[in-house]
């Protein structure tokens, strides 16, 4: 999966909790993320608090692209996550548990089909 297909595929599948996920996928979402995340704590810390009246990169300056952009992108990545988990033939709650899921997120899913699809 290219990775303009696998950002626009996240967007295009906010809200679905279905269906299976490969690691690239995920992997160029989770770095998409990052990196926007990173351009716009930036523009926060240099370009908006200045003209909101903050020195640029001073302490307690509002950051409402970066947040915005974090907030925003939470639903996908637990979506993404989720269907991760499927790929694996594991039920979608088991990405709350933090230990094994760099495991899963590294390694290749099941091949064929499974319970998710």
């Amino acid at each position: 999966m290219a990775f303009l297909r696998a950002i626009g595929s996240a967007i295009v599948n906010y809200f679905n909790f279905r269906g299976r996920a490969n690691r690239r996928e995920i992997w160029y979402w989770l770095g998409f993320v990052i990196l926007l995340w990173l351009v716009l704590l930036y523009a926060d810390l240099n370009y908006v608090s200045a003209w909101l009246g903050y020195l640029p990169m001073e302490d307690g300056a509002p950051r409402y692209l970066s947040n915005g952009w974090l907030i925003f992108s939470v639903i996908p990545t637990l979506s993404l996550l989720v269907r991760r988990m499927h790929d694996h033939d594991e039920p979608g709650w088991k990405a709350l548990i933090i230990l094994p899921l760099g495991y899963w997120l590294v390694a290749k899913g099941d091949k064929g089909p499974n319970r998710y699809g």
